[in-house]
């Protein structure tokens, strides 16, 4: 039966990716009512997590660890904290939602870390990725309102098919991934696809020179910037000279502190209005508004940063765009800020230990990327990748990079449970 229900997880899966990385692009042409299908396929997706994880229920102690526990703290304060504020109960349950979407994709992940990878299941996979994502980056381009610079299809799923070909030295998936990653304007996962280039470099230098963690982070430190200037150069270079479409330098541009990235009709409409425009704003694409109101929340009652205001909080930003120069006040329901949105909603010190916990994770899973065969090593490259992205983008409800993060604490970190298998003890075995 749970092979069953893996098998039916699979497809949805696979529904999901393709919806994931080409429907928001595609309904700028075809309506295509992405945001029905796309929350109807994570409603299915929860649904057999749950049906999973109540048959694998006597395993599921085994699978429970520190960072697991985390996340249910968040889940469970959140909604205590929730009931004690004025809110919106679409946002509650909404926000509940991703937590607890969360929470049952890494504990399949750490159940399914225990197995062993079928490469097809992951081959297909990437396949797919690239396939929505090529179909995405064809709309992208022939669409001039969205050549603006500002908009992006969220390549972060691209960076799994570059893990895969560099952990097997195919190189035709990291060059066709690497293409959509750069044109996919997202920086958070173009500075991932530096550091997994550079984590495989540094893997191959080992391989000749012997294992060294000093050599193997000195090399990422080093390779991973160098990476990003090169690819960077190389990208404008090429659009230069051989008048290719400057959609490739998007990505590179948003790391410029220019006035804006869009040169739309607008933003000229207001001169001298660039002086308005504060530098720390436009380089981290308005993330420091958010930790602005946070402090807000913590200074205006210091308790509410220990509780955070619960599922369904609202907080409002407030900056001059660095689009049009124009003051922006809205009120958001999330962050993009991981540990932002985590202190919003169950406190800063849950905030605090889930950030500590994923970095502890991320980083152990460096020191033991080499243990394990090539598809061990797939993962942990996608894993070690997605980590920015994931802190500066926080998505919860996206299945295949909690599920890889399960999988790779099972296989690469040490491991921790509450019971051991015959149900005696408490155990923490490095």
């Amino acid at each position: 039966m749970q092979s069953a229900i893996l098998g039916i997880m699979f497809a949805s899966f696979i529904a999901y990716i393709l919806t994931f990385t080409s429907a928001y692009t595609l309904n700028f042409r075809v309506p295509v009512h992405v945001e029905i299908v796309l929350p109807v396929i994570r409603v299915a997706l929860l649904f057999l997590a749950c049906v999973y994880l109540f048959m694998a229920r006597d395993e599921l102690s085994q699978c429970l660890d520190p960072f697991a526990i985390c996340v249910a703290a968040i889940l469970i304060l959140g909604a205590v904290s929730g009931l004690a504020y004025d809110k919106s109960w679409f946002d509650y349950f909404r926000q509940g939602f991703q937590y607890a979407f969360l929470l049952a994709f890494y504990l399949i992940g750490r159940d399914l870390g225990s197995r062993v990878i079928p490469p097809v299941a992951m081959t297909a996979v990437s396949i797919a990725i690239l396939f929505g994502y090529a179909t995405a980056a064809t709309i992208y381009m022939v669409t001039p309102g969205l050549q603006s610079g500002s908009y992006s299809y969220q390549p972060n799923l691209a960076l799994l098919p570059v893990a895969w070909g560099v952990a097997f030295s195919q190189w035709s998936m990291p060059l066709i991934g690497s293409a959509l990653i750069v044109i996919g304007n997202k920086r958070a996962v173009y500075l991932g696809l530096s550091i997994l280039l550079a984590t495989g470099v540094a893997l191959w230098l080992e391989q000749r020179r012997g294992r060294s963690l000093f050599l193997r982070f000195g090399a990422i430190a080093i390779l991973a910037p160098a990476i990003s200037f090169l690819l960077a150069g190389a990208i404008s270079q090429l659009t230069s000279t051989m008048a290719l479409p400057e959609i490739a330098t998007a990505v590179v541009d948003r790391f410029s502190v220019r006035p804006t990235f869009n040169g739309s009709s607008a933003a000229t409409a207001a001169p001298g209005q660039e002086a308005r425009i504060d530098s720390v704003v436009r380089l981290t694409g308005a993330r420091s508004v958010e930790v602005a109101a946070l402090w807000d929340m913590i200074r205006n009652d210091p308790s509410e940063a220990f509780f955070g205001h619960g599922l369904g909080n609202k907080f409002t930003v407030r900056y001059i765009s660095p689009n049009d120069y124009q003051p922006v006040q809205f009120e958001r329901d999330q962050a993009d800020l991981a540990p932002v949105h985590i202190a919003m909603t169950s406190g800063v010190p849950l905030a605090a230990a889930f950030t500590i916990l994923f970095g502890g994770m991320l980083l152990m899973a460096l020191v033991r990327i080499d243990a394990g065969d090539s598809a061990d090593r797939a993962l942990t490259l996608f894993v070690i990748a997605s980590g920015l992205d994931i802190l500066v983008g926080f998505n919860p409800t996206n299945p295949v990079c909690w599920l890889a993060f399960g999988m790779v604490s099972r296989r690469k970190l040490p491991e921790f449970s509450f019971v051991r298998p015959d149900g005696r003890q408490r155990s923490f075995t490095p």
